[in-house]
């Protein structure tokens, strides 16, 4: 107890001192300062019919990318160097960034830039999917995000001449599903689950991340994760990638694999991504760093 009123009362006096940054939205790490998850969800079934945001065509074995938390600030210089190693390998079908794409207000066109197909120095222009993170609604980003990328939560395909995998992207930026999201990925696996050879979960929080200092976008409500622990079980969900807590993890429960990559930040000491093998087998993946 007497651990975490000092850390409350760290975090107050860096505020008091850093209130008015373009950097820090500690207000935002106390109460939302934007939409909420169930505004977010609303809005991003509107953007798409039920979510869904097209298909990837691939052969029945394929590679896709992943990174997360590049936290652009001013400079992109890792992510520069994972979107040009994508999109200059052939065997790679798309890349998935998990979310915290900016560091600092307003920044997230400078994110795009670093993440944009450029003909001169790209072979192939792979699609890019881009979650939403915490950093991402700080200083009220949604508005920015959901204009300039789309919707939080939405799904796609992999599709390969016997059958496709399915690629689901949920919104945990404030630290939960809420409701509505949650009663729609009950009814979507429910329904949709049986017809895909794998499914994979992309998101940017953490399930098993217990560290609560950021309280909206820390970690999610214990009966949450059960809740969902359970329901990615059952309907055999192969594989959930994170980021959020900028160090790597990987775990095994009730036969679904949970991975959570570190950071690809400028500033990190140790900057990686995934380069990830699916096949009929399963899904295998080396960790690639910068």
């Amino acid at each position: 107890m007497l651990q975490m009123v000092r850390r409350i009362s760290a975090i107050a006096i860096a505020a008091a001192a850093t209130w008015g940054c373009n950097k820090y939205d500690f207000k935002g790490m106390f109460m939302p300062t934007g939409e909420g998850v169930q505004t977010r969800f609303e809005q991003s079934m509107k953007m798409n019919k039920d979510l869904y945001v097209g298909k990837v065509d691939t052969d029945e074995q394929y590679v896709f990318y992943s990174a997360t938390d590049p936290h652009i600030d001013k400079t992109s210089r890792n992510l520069n160097t994972f979107n040009d190693t994508l999109r200059n390998d052939e065997q790679a079908a798309f890349g998935v960034i998990l979310g915290d794409c900016t560091d600092v207000r307003d920044n997230l066109p400078n994110y795009l830039d670093a993440t944009v197909y450029d003909p001169d120095r790209h072979a192939y222009n792979h699609r890019l999917f881009h979650i939403l993170g915490n950093h991402d609604v700080y200083f009220k980003g949604w508005a920015d995000f959901k204009e300039l990328i789309g919707p939080s939560v939405f799904w796609f395909e992999a599709d390969f001449k016997n059958g496709k995998d399915l690629y689901i992207s949920l919104d945990t930026a404030t630290g939960t599903l809420g409701g509505k999201q949650t009663e729609w990925l009950k009814s979507f696996l429910t329904d949709k689950r049986e017809n895909y050879r794998h499914c994979i979960i992309l998101t940017h929080t953490n399930l098993f991340y217990t560290d609560n200092s950021q309280t909206t976008s820390g970690n999610m409500p214990i009966e949450e994760v059960y809740l969902l622990l359970d329901l990615l079980g059952k309907h055999n969900v192969t594989l959930v990638l994170q980021g959020h807590d900028h160090y790597r993890e990987d775990l095994t429960y009730d036969n679904v694999r949970y991975t959570v990559l570190g950071t690809i930040k400028d500033e990190s000491n140790a900057p990686e991504y995934l380069k990830l093998n699916v096949s009929e087998s399963g899904i295998s993946f080396d960790w690639q760093i910068l």
